[in-house]
């Protein structure tokens, strides 16, 4: 009887004690919880796992004051408008899982074979905002052909958010991202493009000088900066000078009056690239590279100018818009266009005719606006570059804005028109035969397409032969 008295007596002891150490360890979390500890030790932890250094827990009582990290910085206002539009670069699902292996297309552009370069540049985006993979790899291994407009676009996303990423790190906060790294880019066309204008050049700043190919590096310009104008014609002249660098690679020169134009043409181009679009930036980018094909002097001119913000249809269909009088002209276009049942659902809708219309001469989305719209001068004026006006396999100038895809090549040309009582005369580009913008034009040339690129992009490649004939003088334009 003593003995199982005594046993009970020492169980609730035992209990008691287990219950009072129970109460201390409470005491003591709480005590830590409210000094802070318990977050310094995880910071430390946090910060030992990114330099990988062996993590030693700290004594408790090193340090009582303890001070909370920085805010996390914000993404770039390009990266938030990109991200903020649900269908920017098509309406492709994210995968759950991600192993960060990227495999580039075999002719990754978005010119050509372009669904394939948007599913990639869509995944690239999810992958590097939400961080669902430590390690991301570039594989080049079955590439064959790399076009500027969707490398300069890869090179945009992966530039914003490494910078965003270093952000991160600087501030102690956790990356989840530890490594980008490129593979398999030992092919020679591949190498010139990463080094010359690609990822290398535009990321890391590494660059090398090829005997081939004269580069014209990522320009950015941001429309809010107080200098802007004078930055402005500062890339004019340095795109002007690309391509007139271009042009004595093949033994041709522009004329005083040819050059002059070009100065227009261009500022024109880039003004309406920062103040006709909501984006704050204006990037620019191109290079040039001469061979020998057949024993003739061959020479391909590349440019690509682009922003990221309301598509042009966007543009002209905000209530805010400040130019209603081109805005009521295209809705009773597109009345027109009903009426004779010409819009097509996937194929050709108001989105494609409200873009094709704005690119014609003397159309606008600015209230009182004093220049000539740019866009089809720009066209004219570098596909001119190549001497003769003979189509051929290579030569061609992409503007795609949001689901519209506008491609020149030379199958049709401007017609002046003559309009309004004071008889002026405009420049139109319909992709018909008629020369009538009331008439459906070409689907080859002018489409809507199931991928949308979130801004408005102008592509140009332009392919030039040294025997060709000399560069017109364009006095007429």
């Amino acid at each position: 009887m003593k003995k199982k008295r005594r046993e009970k007596q020492q169980y609730w002891s035992q209990l008691a004690i287990l219950k009072f150490k129970k109460y201390i360890r409470r005491k003591k979390k709480k005590h830590q919880i409210r000094t802070g500890w318990l977050k310094y030790v995880d910071d430390i932890r946090r910060k030992c796992i990114q330099n990988n250094v062996e993590f030693i827990k700290p004594y408790y009582g090193q340090q009582r004051y303890i001070k909370s990290l920085p805010p996390k910085p914000e993404h770039s206002s390009t990266i938030q408008y990109l991200c903020s539009k649900q269908n920017s670069f098509g309406k492709f699902k994210a995968a759950k899982k991600e192993d960060g292996y990227f495999e580039i297309p075999e002719i990754f552009s978005l010119t050509e074979d372009y669904h394939k370069s948007y599913a990639f540049l869509k995944r690239l985006l999810n992958v590097l905002y939400n961080q669902t993979a430590t390690k991301i790899t570039f594989d080049y291994s079955k590439c064959k052909r790399i076009d500027v407009d969707a490398s300069v676009c890869m090179d945009i996303l992966l530039r914003e958010f490494i910078h965003y990423y270093k952000s991160c790190r600087a501030r102690g906060h956790h990356v989840r991202v530890d490594e980008i790294i490129p593979i398999n880019y030992s092919e020679p066309h591949i190498r010139k493009i990463l080094f010359s204008i690609g990822a290398y050049s535009t990321v890391s700043g590494i660059s090398i000088n090829f005997p081939d190919i004269i580069p014209y590096r990522l320009s950015i310009a941001d429309s809010t900066h107080p200098h802007a104008s004078a930055i402005r014609e500062v890339d004019i002249t340095n795109m002007v000078d690309y391509v007139l660098a271009s042009m004595n690679k093949m033994n041709k020169t522009l004329t005083p009056e040819a050059e002059d134009n070009l100065f227009k043409v261009i500022g024109e181009v880039l003004i309406n690239a920062e103040e006709h679009s909501t984006g704050r930036m204006r990037y620019s980018i191109g290079y040039f590279q001469d061979s020998t094909e057949n024993g003739e002097h061959v020479g391909i001119f590349n440019l690509v100018i682009l922003n990221f913000g309301q598509t042009i249809y966007e543009k002209f269909s905000d209530p805010s818009c400040p130019n209603q009088v081109v805005v009521q002209q295209m809705k009773d276009l597109s009345k027109d266009y009903t009426n004779k049942n010409l819009f097509r659902k996937a194929e050709f809708e108001e989105e494609t005719l409200w873009t094709l219309y704005s690119l014609q001469e003397g159309v606008t989305s600015k209230a009182d606006w004093k220049r000539g719209n740019g866009s089809i001068r720009f066209i004219e004026s570098f596909f001119e570059l190549k001497g003769d006006q003979e189509k051929d396999n290579l030569s061609h100038l992409l503007l795609v804005s949001g689901n519209t895809r506008v491609t020149f090549d030379g199958t049709y040309r401007t017609k002046e028109v003559v309009k309004g009582k004071g008889q002026k005369k405009y420049k139109m580009m319909t992709f018909n035969t008629t020369g009538e913008i009331k008439e459906k034009p070409d689907k080859n040339y002018v489409i809507f397409a199931d991928t949308y690129f979130p801004g408005t992009i102008i592509s140009a490649r332009i392919c030039i032969k040294e025997n060709d004939t000399e560069i017109p003088d364009n006095e007429q334009h």
